[in-house]
């Protein structure tokens, strides 16, 4: 049951902040400038450390673990589905954000496309809160229902 509730934390805090930066952080991007543009996201990468990569990652080995030891309540496609989509949010960063984020200057066309494709990660992230949520209420009403 431990190992859930982590995993239910870091599924709803992951979520919530990558549809934070999604919507607020990432749109601000082309009103940053070119001039200060690199700075801002050598600055920016190296605050997203422990508010959003650690948090991220550690949703990942929690993911690799409940695959590996399914809590009884929980159905095996669950626990697949949450790796997937944990996968699917890694591939994203690795084939598409990381690369244009390491970026030296201002380029229009890379920006829109990371905007673009972040998308495909806040879903994912939203995907696996959505599935925890369900999974933590079908255990509310299994034991309301077996409740004296």
């Amino acid at each position: 049951m431990t190992l859930f509730v982590v995993f239910l934390f870091l599924a709803i805090y992951n979520a919530g902040c990558m549809t934070t930066l999604q919507i607020q952080h990432y749109g601000i991007y082309p009103f940053v400038g070119r001039e200060n543009f690199a700075a801002y996201m050598r600055a920016n990468n190296r605050a997203a450390t422990v508010p959003t990569i650690l948090p991220a990652l550690s949703l990942l080995l929690v993911a690799v673990t409940l695959v590996a030891y399914r809590p009884a309540f929980m159905r095996p496609f669950e626990t697949a589905a949450i790796l997937g989509f944990n996968l699917i949010a890694l591939a994203s960063t690795f084939v598409w954000q990381r690369r244009i984020q390491a970026v030296a200057g201002y380029d229009a066309e890379k920006v829109r496309t990371l905007i673009a494709t972040n998308w495909i990660r806040t879903a994912a992230h939203l995907g696996i809160a959505i599935l925890a949520m369900r999974i933590l209420l079908r255990v509310l009403d299994t034991a309301a229902a077996v409740a004296p």
